[in-house]
């Protein structure tokens, strides 16, 4: 993937979104349109679409399935990325059931959890096995990613573990902020924050 900054990444994958499932059923799409929408800069969406290498039409804006697509393209949608899921619990499972992942490159290998009594049980097409058994999963199918969603009280712990397993990212849903080597990338998804900035004006 091209290295772009963080809030790129963040905004293109708003106008993905956006042509996807709002603007799908349109040939064409203005800047306009992405930055009303978004209540962005009309400026600042050009210039994040022109990082992708694709030209607006005078008058008629930018194709939207050609858009669309430059944008997968410089994200590496189509880069499949093996993840394993850590915690068998709620969210965990309500991760393993996101059919939209697979179509943002991310394929859900595995799902683990140190449970005895959810061991062996499936959540869709996925067989919950013991986190004794990442190690030698992780290896045999090179997955570098895990996606936590343990309790918060075991999060530093499982998360020691699964750095000795050879994880080298990991994507955090526990509210706790975790020590890794500085080898290991790990991105805290804080669901608490998102909730409080969309109601900041409350407070």
């Amino acid at each position: 993937m091209t290295a772009i900054s963080n809030k790129i990444i963040n905004r293109l994958t708003l106008y993905h979104c956006l042509l996807k499932y709002t603007f799908n059923d349109k040939n064409f799409i203005s800047s306009f349109e992405i930055a009303d929408i978004l209540d962005l800069d009309d400026s600042l969406v050009r210039k994040d679409i022109a990082l992708c290498g694709v030209l607006g039409r005078r008058k008629n804006g930018y194709q939207t399935n050609d858009l669309k697509q430059a944008i997968e393209q410089t994200l590496g949608f189509s880069q499949r990325k093996k993840v394993a899921i850590v915690g068998a619990g709620n969210l965990g499972t309500a991760l393993v059931n996101y059919a939209d992942f697979k179509d943002y490159g991310i394929d859900v290998l595995a799902l683990f959890d140190n449970d005895p009594s959810k061991i062996g049980q499936k959540v869709g097409s996925n067989l919950i096995l013991s986190l004794e058994q990442l190690s030698n999963i992780s290896s045999k199918n090179n997955i570098k990613t895990v996606i936590l969603a343990v309790p918060p009280t075991k999060a530093q712990e499982v998360t020691n573990y699964v750095v000795k397993c050879g994880i080298k990212f990991i994507w955090n849903f526990t509210p706790v902020i975790l020590k890794t080597p500085p080898t290991v990338t790990i991105h805290h998804e804080n669901i608490v924050s998102s909730f409080l900035q969309m109601h900041k004006e409350t407070m």
